[in-house]
């Protein structure tokens, strides 16, 4: 995993070993600015 910070952006690099279904959430409620990113385990 790879990332950096540049004026309030942040970015954020995940590699796999293979092509895996992965799905990207934005969950509401307290503490905001979180995101989840979820990678499977196996195809």
């Amino acid at each position: 995993m790879h990332g950096g910070s540049f004026e309030g952006d942040t970015v954020v690099g995940v590699g796999t070993r293979a092509r895996l279904p992965f799905r990207v959430l934005a969950p509401a409620g307290p503490g905001g600015g979180r995101l989840v990113v979820d990678v499977a385990h196996t195809w």
